[in-house]
């Protein structure tokens, strides 16, 4: 798998910052038996080798609520594989779902590879400094859809409004 860079890792975020802080980070999955077990926790700032992964990141998590229910917008990523495919999670279509989440662009971090390092626990695509870092340079990215097509990323689209899938959004809004 081609990475962006050799020098470089890559944050991505829907805000502007002028230094990175490292701040309390609290990973889980789950586990074969549906139990969710926590893999890494500590203070970190978290970025990964790979642009489209950091260009993933610059969504707009977004609640609504419609009938009565929430919703939200949000989006996941294996840092675990090299599947270039984000998993959307919306209500209507695809389409609307990357407006809501990237419509409003975000911003890609350049951060000096060498001030990263892996730990256990997490993805095999992510790193993390346990320092405030200043990023190398800052990228204002006004479609980040379009970035990331161009990279090869497609997306699985999971309509949160459907009945088959309320488990999903139940997990997603942390409900019971």
């Amino acid at each position: 798998m081609e990475k962006s860079s050799d020098n470089f890792v890559f944050h991505g975020s829907k805000e502007s910052f002028e230094i990175a802080t490292p701040k309390k980070n609290i990973r889980s999955r789950l586990t074969k038996e549906g139990e969710r077990e926590t893999v890494f926790e500590g203070i970190s700032f978290h970025a990964t080798p790979y642009k489209w992964i950091a260009l993933a990141y610059t969504y707009n998590r977004t609640i609504k609520e419609i009938n009565g229910k929430k919703f939200i917008y949000t989006m996941g990523v294996d840092l675990y594989t090299h599947d270039k495919e984000l998993e959307i999670y919306g209500i209507g279509s695809l389409e609307e779902s990357l407006k809501i989440l990237y419509g409003n662009g975000g911003y890609i971090y350049h951060f000096d590879k060498d001030k990263f390092i892996y730990t256990e626990g997490l993805g095999n695509l992510e790193v993390i400094s346990k320092e405030s870092i200043e990023p190398i340079e800052i990228e204002h990215i006004s479609d980040p859809v379009e970035q990331m097509k161009n990279l090869g990323v497609t997306f699985k689209f999971i309509d949160l409004s459907l009945p088959e899938n309320e488990n999903d959004r139940k997990l997603i809004l942390g409900e019971s």
